[in-house]
């Protein structure tokens, strides 16, 4: 299997190459704000959602102290197995840790957040990027 920094490597050789992509095709329907929630999302699941949070990896180093919140996932998921799945590995993370902030939003403010400051259209976009970016991890583990 590809080390940490090829899959970074390829991620990001990856989304230059979808970047200069939609510049040239000149989507229209592409603003500035999907092109950011799309980037945040991107960056997010190449460096730190990754399928590699199973296991006692550079990944989930990048999380310093938080990385305890990773424990129960990685002793619920063997490394190459449901976390290596293209699209449920991927959802499964983002559940989990959305859980988790839901949930400490919830022990500090007594309550879940009422309403969103901006459209779910970016919510989606910024899930896409990420999910992107696991597939991405995936298929290189698959060529190699």
């Amino acid at each position: 299997m590809p080390g940490y920094n090829t899959h970074r490597i390829f991620n990001y050789s990856a989304f230059i190459v979808i970047a200069v992509l939609l510049y040239l095709w000149k989507f229209q329907r592409i603003d500035l704000y999907s092109f950011l929630a799309f980037s945040a999302g991107y960056y997010l699941g190449t460096d730190f959602i990754t399928p590699d949070l199973d296991i006692e990896s550079k990944a989930i180093k990048r999380w310093g102290p938080l990385k305890i919140l990773w424990l129960p996932y990685m002793w619920i998921f063997h490394h190459g197995q449901s976390s290596h799945n293209l699209i449920s590995g991927t959802i499964v993370r983002i559940l989990y840790i959305s859980l988790i902030i839901l949930g400490i939003y919830y022990v500090l403010f007594r309550s879940l957040p009422s309403g969103m400051i901006f459209s779910y259209i970016y919510v989606y976009i910024f899930i896409i990027g990420i999910v992107i970016a696991n597939a991405l991890h995936v298929i290189l583990d698959a060529l190699f």
